[in-house]
């Protein structure tokens, strides 16, 4: 079988609860841009609401894509809990291939989000897992989408990457807070053989070491290898370069209920973009375009667009990426 991408890493269930503005104390510095939420210790606290949807980056890039029109499969492990197998039923009905995904007994995923005025702090939890590529020598795919993975992850990305260059599959790198952690060197080989690398400005600067200045960080990380390095800014938009031009692509102004999958929305509407030979200019268009979505809903993958939604509201909306000229 022949996938359009194949999306490494766990799934699980998420928790998301919304919280009453009148229980909660918000402290912020004078700037707005360090902020806490103080919950009394011992007290218990009626939410506003709760609900419970698919979490894991590779399990929101894979539904992204599915509602693009693309063929996904996600290769990862879960735990075999209820929740577990809820997670892997949903991706099913989304038209997810989940037959790779491997069940670990007495193993557990899960995560709650605490969301507050739009804003979000996520309590993550996955157990060290050992990961092992499938076996199955009719499987196929253009790309593989390698994003994050808790304890145990090293030999899988090994071999992930290692089949992707004997399969000539392109690579789409989203590191995540473990990979991050562990520095550049040891997953160079990763960054180096990436097509499309996606990280946000402080994850870049960390990488690199450098001070976050944008065409510094692009050209630092362009420089390891990728083709193309994405690196996105909240409020800023996002930036993008390709070695031979810098861009800038606003966000899109929209309604925000709850921002977790805003990230991993970006990228699928990216990625499914580039898969069709758009330029990278239309790629930003369509990144953001279904990322300012998902803002509009709780959870990551509600408000996933398809194609023809996406192009719906590019026709409604004023959206241009912007070049950034070299100094």
């Amino acid at each position: 079988m022949k996938y359009d991408v194949l999306s490494l890493g766990p799934a699980r269930m998420d928790c998301f609860v919304m919280l009453p503005d009148e229980e909660v104390v918000e402290i912020c510095s004078i700037d707005q841009k360090n902020c806490l939420i103080q919950l009394g210790f011992g007290e218990k606290i009626a939410v506003k609401s709760m609900e419970f949807a698919i979490g894991g980056n590779a399990g929101n890039n894979a539904v992204g894509l599915t509602r693009l029109g693309l063929k996904a499969a996600i290769i990862g492990a879960v735990g075999d809990g209820w929740t577990d197998k809820q997670a892997v039923e949903i991706l099913s009905k989304e038209g997810v291939e989940t037959k790779y995904i491997e069940i670990k007994p007495g193993q557990k995923g899960f995560g709650v989000i605490i969301n507050y005025q739009g804003e979000r702090t996520i309590l993550s939890y996955y157990s060290h897992s050992i990961y092992c590529w499938p076996d199955d020598p009719d499987l196929e795919a253009g790309w593989i989408y390698l994003t994050s993975m808790g304890e145990g992850y090293e030999d899988f990305y090994k071999q992930a990457v290692e089949w992707a260059k004997t399969h000539g599959a392109k690579i789409a790198f989203n590191p995540g807070t473990r990979q991050l952690k562990a520095g550049l060197e040891p997953l160079r080989y990763v960054y180096a053989g990436a097509e499309v690398l996606f990280v946000n400005k402080e994850e870049a600067a960390l990488l690199l070491q450098v001070n976050p200045d944008i065409k510094e960080l692009l050209t630092g990380l362009k420089n390891i290898g990728p083709k193309v390095v994405i690196i996105t800014n909240g409020p800023d938009g996002t930036y993008a370069h390709d070695g031979q031009k810098y861009f800038h692509m606003p966000i899109v102004p929209a309604p925000v209920v709850e921002r977790t999958g805003a990230g991993d929305a970006f990228g699928s509407g990216f990625l499914g973009a580039y898969l069709q030979g758009k330029s990278v200019e239309e790629c930003l268009v369509w990144g953001t375009v279904n990322s300012a979505s998902v803002l509009g809903f709780v959870g990551p993958q509600a408000g996933l667009l398809t194609r023809q939604q996406i192009e719906e509201k590019l026709s409604q909306i004023q959206v241009q990426v912007q070049e950034i000229q070299q100094a």
